[in-house]
């Protein structure tokens, strides 16, 4: 799916999401939410619910995971009260538990070496929500700390996805006109970046994010499989 007016013409620079578009980490994100949920005497919600919370960093997490009532089923405003101090301890909790387990189970999603390579000749970026370090430490550990000419996470800058700054600040010293950058996300999150920013945007269905929802979102172009991005747009190779 795409327009045409797009398909086939070369980009100037990538910019990837990483959970959900890069990497499949969602099960490691669940288990260390559950496991913050469980200091506080919660009992675990199931996989899928806390995936569907992830996407906007850790402290949205944190409040639509320990603020899920499961009697109700709600969360947010609707569900349990979250305040500032159980907010920053919980951050606390979530953060060492992950920092130790954020790698246990996350692993590339199939194509996604294949396509850097195919790509390797293009500036590729990744934008991201989740905090830098962690970013960091998942990109070194699957060995493509290496694979891009900037990364940015959540908390390097002031205004982050769906701001289209975020993506400005991954393209800061790169002379390039956004109608020529490529964002290529699974969440509305990286769709509306792109159309703020005014570059391409290109939707997973295969991510964490329900396909429907990234759908909704009206994204330039929607793909099932990583490797259907080579199709869309040619190497320099």
């Amino acid at each position: 799916m795409g327009r045409g007016k797009y398909k086939g013409r070369r980009a100037s620079a990538f910019i990837f999401d990483l959970d959900g578009t890069l990497v499949d980490s969602g099960l490691d994100i669940a288990l260390s939410a559950n496991f913050t949920r469980l200091h506080f005497g919660l009992p675990v919600l199931p996989v899928l619910t806390v995936q569907s919370y992830v996407g906007d960093g850790v402290a949205k997490l944190l409040i639509r995971s320990l603020g899920h009532n499961i009697h109700t089923g709600l969360t947010g405003q609707q569900g349990l009260p979250v305040d500032e101090d159980r907010l920053q301890e919980a951050m606390k909790v979530f953060a060492d538990h992950y920092g130790r387990h954020l790698l246990d189970h996350t692993r590339l999603y199939p194509g996604v070496l294949e396509v850097l390579a195919r790509f390797r000749n293009i500036p590729l970026h990744v934008a991201t929500n989740k905090p830098q370090v962690f970013t960091e430490t998942i990109l070194a550990g699957l060995h493509l700390d290496g694979a891009f000419r900037k990364v940015i996470g959540g908390d390097a800058i002031s205004a982050r996805k769906p701001d289209g700054s975020h993506l400005a600040a991954c393209l800061k010293g790169l002379s390039v006109e956004p109608q020529g950058v490529v964002m290529v996300g699974d969440s509305p999150n990286d769709i509306n970046a792109a159309k703020d920013f005014g570059a391409v945007s290109v939707g997973c269905t295969f991510g964490l994010v329900p396909a429907g929802m990234v759908k909704a979102a009206k994204p330039d172009f929607v793909i099932d499989r990583m490797e259907q991005l080579a199709d869309l747009f040619p190497s320099r190779n």
